[in-house]
């Protein structure tokens, strides 16, 4: 599943909720053996950005189905409402991969995603990533031949959880897009975007609220997230 923000996620620590999340899923890291099995979270976020960047600045409503299969295996979909090129419209993205442990502590991820544009496909892309997690701590680079139907790019993700209860976790992000054509669509320079959120798990519900910006890139005209967010997730 993809990292951006559109990402699997362990039940420790909490993701960051932007729309999605934002790391790889570590029980299935740990299990590679573990049954198939099915699973889905319907959220409602304040705003939906991907990477520093405003998809819609109006509440959203978005769904993720996620299918793990035996050996590491894993393939889901996610979909949600989002606002491009000042019209309103629906994204779905499509991803698949595998995960599995290197050591009892050291985990690796690599997959594919598709992002899908319903009402502007000239700007659907995918993105190939690898990754690696350590405990809390997960790093993963994603490489896109044509990023938004553009240049290709590379964008390193970096995440790590802090524990601060039973039900309460403290998730950091730090992530960097680098362009490396000169006829990517917002310039030609790196973009760069931080976020921490604070986290309650309930169970089924989770409950995220936190700050984010875009701290590098942010004059070329892109929408900017606002920097407070927050969202609530059902899972079942």
């Amino acid at each position: 599943m993809p990292i951006d923000d559109h990402d699997r996620q362990p039940s420790l620590p909490a993701p960051a909720l932007t729309g999605a999340f934002a790391f790889v899923v570590a029980a299935l890291l740990a299990a590679p053996c573990a049954l198939a099995q099915t699973s889905a979270d319907l959220s409602v976020v304040s705003e939906y950005t991907v990477r520093g960047v405003s998809l819609g600045r109006n509440p959203a409503v978005q769904l993720r189905v996620d299918h793990d299969f035996d050996g590491g295996w894993y393939a889901g979909t996610f979909a949600s409402p989002i606002d491009l090129y000042g019209r309103g419209q629906g994204l779905l993205i499509v991803y698949g991969g595998r995960a599995l442990p290197l050591t009892t502590r050291l985990s690796w991820d690599a997959g594919v995603t598709r992002t899908i544009y319903l009402r502007n496909h000239e700007v659907d892309y995918h993105e190939f990533y690898a990754g690696l997690t350590y405990d809390r701590v997960n790093a993963r680079l994603s490489y896109s031949p044509a990023y938004y139907g553009g240049g290709r790019t590379v964008y390193l993700d970096l995440n790590g959880g802090i524990p601060l209860g039973e039900r309460v976790a403290l998730a950091l992000h730090a992530g960097l897009l680098h362009p490396l054509d000169t006829d990517y669509h917002w310039g030609d320079e790196d973009r760069a975007d931080l976020r921490a959120t604070l986290a309650y798990d309930t169970g089924d519900w989770r409950l995220q609220a936190g700050w984010q910006t875009l701290v590098h890139g942010a004059g070329n005209g892109l929408p900017r997230a606002r920097a407070l967010f927050a969202g609530a997730s059902l899972r079942f």
